[in-house]
């Protein structure tokens, strides 16, 4: 694992409405990142309305699979709303630096 960089595109089948909140989101990203500010950032995705994006993705370079265990370990690093509140509607957000972690247990052998 390195800290190389690596050109990742994202594809979305999005309403014009839900590509400008996209859009809010990155920028929201660069602002942080510019300031070395580490926040987390979430997206409303109502499932039930007519948020369905269909994402596709694709790297410059292969790239390691993400394994149900990175996932999750990515997802519980971070306490959700249903931890804090049980019973209520969970929230998620998930942070890159488990993953990292298990990229470098995974090439330290």
């Amino acid at each position: 694992m390195s800290n190389e960089r690596l050109e990742m595109t994202i594809k979305l089948q999005v309403t014009e409405a839900q590509a400008l909140a996209v859009q809010a989101m990155l920028q929201c990203w660069n602002s942080l990142a510019s300031m070395g500010s580490s926040r987390y950032v979430s997206f409303y995705v109502d499932g039930d309305g007519n948020f369905k994006p269909k994402a596709t993705w694709e790297y410059s370079k292969p790239v390691a699979e993400l394994t149900s265990e990175m996932r999750e370990a990515a997802h519980a690093f971070v306490k959700t709303t249903r931890d804090e509140n049980p019973g209520s509607q969970s929230d998620h957000a998930f942070d890159f630096d488990p993953i990292a972690w298990k990229l470098r247990e995974a090439s330290n052998g």
